[in-house]
């Protein structure tokens, strides 16, 4: 197999112009999303208890993104290892896969928690109408989380139908079979 590409991010984009595409995005979704629920449910009073409730879902979002990730790999059969990794007393955890991942199940790896959490934290909200304004903080956050994916997918989506990706500690890399004449 040969190398198609190289996907590195902090390379390619830089992290500080990631973060702020991710800030903007994450300010911009919760404007499109507050406003227009403000006017469609102006009867509602908001309520401002559970705030340690959402900061607790808000902080284990981040570790229930990263295995939703995992979650279409395991389902597809491939191997998964994972490893918790401290950052001074932060656990953080480091998820990759054993083997280079079919195309299309990297990207059902990628968009997977963008199209399965998002919608659950927007039904969540609107059963719990009191609480919609955490629920909107909620979907922006995890919105912004999934902007690296969603320029993964992108970059993903470019190469050839039957490559194969394999993840490496900086990024990924997209890989083809070699051509014999």
């Amino acid at each position: 197999m040969n190398c198609w590409k190289t996907i590195n991010l902090s390379k390619d984009f830089g992290l500080h112009r990631i973060y702020i595409f991710s800030m903007l995005t994450m300010i911009i979704t919760f404007i499109i999303i507050y406003l227009p629920i403000h006017f469609v449910y102006p009867q509602v009073e908001f309520k401002e208890g559970q705030f340690f409730f959402f900061i607790l879902v808000l902080v284990t979002l981040i570790p229930i993104h990263k295995l939703f990730h995992v979650l279409p790999l395991i389902l597809s059969g491939n191997r998964v290892n994972f490893r918790v990794k401290y950052l001074t007393f932060i656990p953080s955890l480091q998820i990759k896969a054993c083997y280079s991942i079919k195309k299309s199940s990297m990207l059902c790896s990628l968009l997977f928690p963008l199209l399965f959490i998002t919608p659950l934290l927007v039904i969540a909200g609107t059963s719990f109408l009191p609480y919609i304004h955490y629920f909107c903080i909620l979907i922006a956050y995890h919105i912004g989380m999934c902007v690296p994916d969603l320029i993964f997918a992108k970059l993903i989506l470019q190469a050839p139908k039957t490559s194969y990706i394999e993840e490496f500690e900086d990024g990924f890399e997209i890989l083809v079979h070699k051509s014999i004449p």
